[in-house]
């Protein structure tokens, strides 16, 4: 074979491959184009703004199920708090105790709480005495071990104590140590000492020293890590006895409920 034959046979061949390639390219292409048909019949394509209006409707309705379970629980909640509020003083104050002296004995006395609650006498205070009654007390509070223990001390320690608030302080701190260190699971309230009328002050200027007795108490009762209960804006002229100093029967109420805010109870 001369070779302009080989040549020309050559170039045949070339043409042969490269027809082969467009064919086989032009076959993968068709064969490409076919499923990319047949996906887009089995899965069409939906409109964006429908797929939109779709998670919308869906947002609202799980908006809307959200509002009705925040709404139930609302109520549910309303409804606690409605029994709650509604509960009988003893239930209150089932597990609590109250130490005091003339002025918490009227807690019972005027039916506001149950003896059961109280341990109340005369002329018992924080500040040492031939009888120091105030012992009795703290024996019985740690006898009892109540969640709750309130006190109600100081209108017979302004006489006791000479009107000496540092005197009536160290006495009450060691009374707290006593009941902490004897009942450290106790949550402890002190309840503020009740104004006297300024005749009972006149009478006896001793009375007059009662918010020097007071800032003391808040002071301590900061210190030892126990609530301080300011009763004073409870007092009103109408609800005072005869001496001046006692209150009637009409502020125990507000003092019982005022006590049950103070601890949550």
């Amino acid at each position: 074979m001369s070779r302009g034959q080989e040549k020309t046979k050559k170039k045949s061949e070339e043409r042969d491959v490269v027809l082969r390639l467009a064919v086989t390219a032009m076959l993968i292409w068709m064969v490409i184009g076919g499923i990319v048909f047949a996906v887009g019949v089995m899965n069409p394509r939906e409109d964006p703004r429908k797929g939109l209006a779709k998670l919308t409707k869906m947002e609202e309705a799980d908006t809307a199920e959200i509002d009705a379970q925040i709404k139930e629980l609302e109520e549910a909640e309303r409804a606690a708090d409605e029994a709650w509020a509604n509960r009988t003083v003893s239930e209150k104050f089932a597990n609590s105790y109250v130490l005091g002296d003339s002025i918490a004995q009227g807690l019972y006395e005027n039916q506001a709480l149950e003896k059961s609650f109280v341990t109340a006498e005369r002329d018992t205070g924080v500040c040492e005495t031939e009888v120091s009654m105030i012992n009795n007390h703290v024996s019985r509070a740690v006898e009892i071990g109540p969640q709750v223990l309130f006190l109600a001390y100081g209108l017979n320690d302004i006489k006791a104590a000479s009107g000496d608030a540092q005197l009536f302080g160290a006495a009450y701190r060691r009374v707290l140590e006593e009941l902490k260190e004897s009942l450290p699971d106790t949550k402890i309230y002190v309840n503020s000492i009740l104004p006297v009328t300024k005749e009972a002050v006149e009478e006896d200027g001793l009375y007059g020293n009662i918010p020097d007795y007071n800032r003391k108490l808040m002071e301590i009762c900061e210190e030892e890590g126990v609530t301080f209960i300011d009763n004073g804006s409870l007092v009103k002229d109408e609800y005072y006895t005869e001496d001046g100093i006692h209150m009637a029967s009409e502020y125990y109420g507000e003092w019982v409920n005022h006590m049950a805010e103070a601890a949550e109870l």
